[in-house]
C-alpha cells in the first residue's frame, strides 16, 4: 500500500472511509465544541465582585454599614440601595467583598455606625463619620451618582473609600 492518508478500509458493514477524513471531522467537532466552551466562559464572567477597603474610622466601636447603588433615581436614599449590609470594624479600617455583581456603574457609600442604632446619623458634623466611593472629603450637600460612580468590568475590582 502507499500513503496511509489515502488508504481506504471498511469499519461499519457497507461503509467506505478514506483515511484522513475522519479525523478533520473530529477536529473540526473539537473547533467548534472549543468555541462554545470560550463563549460560555466569557459570559460567566460577566458577573464581578467588588473588594472594598474603608479607611479613616476613628475607633473599632460600633459597626459599618454600607449601601451599593446601581443608578442615579433612588442614590443615598433608604430606598435606593440594590444591596447593603454592616460589618465590623479592625483597627480603624474595614474589608469586605461584594461578590456576583453583573458589569455595570455603581456607587458606594459608607457610614460608622458608633452607637449600634441601626442607622447613620445624616449630620455631616456628627461622630458617625461617613464616606462616599469617588469622593476625597467630607460633604456637606446632597452626594452625586455620576461623580460617586465607578465600573464593574472584571472578576474583581478594588474600591478605596475614607470616612470624613
Amino acid at each position: 500500500m502507499g500513503h496511509r492518508d489515502n488508504a481506504v478500509w471498511i469499519d461499519l458493514p457497507g461503509r467506505r472511509r478514506t483515511g484522513g477524513t475522519a479525523a478533520r471531522g473530529i477536529a473540526g467537532v473539537l473547533a467548534l465544541l472549543l468555541v462554545a466552551a470560550l463563549a460560555s466562559v466569557t459570559h460567566a464572567q460577566s458577573k464581578g465582585e467588588l473588594r472594598v477597603k474603608v479607611t479613616g474610622l476613628q475607633s473599632d466601636q460600633g459597626e459599618l454599614r454600607w449601601a451599593l447603588y446601581n443608578k442615579k433615581e433612588g442614590f443615598a436614599t433608604k430606598d435606593g440601595p440594590i444591596v447593603k449590609g454592616v460589618r465590623p470594624i479592625k483597627n480603624g479600617q474595614c474589608e469586605f467583598a461584594i461578590p456576583d455583581l453583573p458589569y455595570g456603574a455603581y456607587a458606594l457609600i459608607v457610614g460608622h455606625d458608633v452607637n449600634r442604632d441601626g442607622k447613620i446619623d445624616e449630620n455631616p458634623f456628627s461622630a458617625e463619620l461617613k464616606g462616599i466611593s469617588n469622593y476625597t472629603s467630607k460633604i456637606l450637600w446632597f452626594p452625586n451618582f455620576d461623580k460617586a460612580k465607578f465600573r464593574v468590568d472584571k472578576p474583581s475590582v478594588p474600591v478605596e473609600i475614607r470616612v470624613y
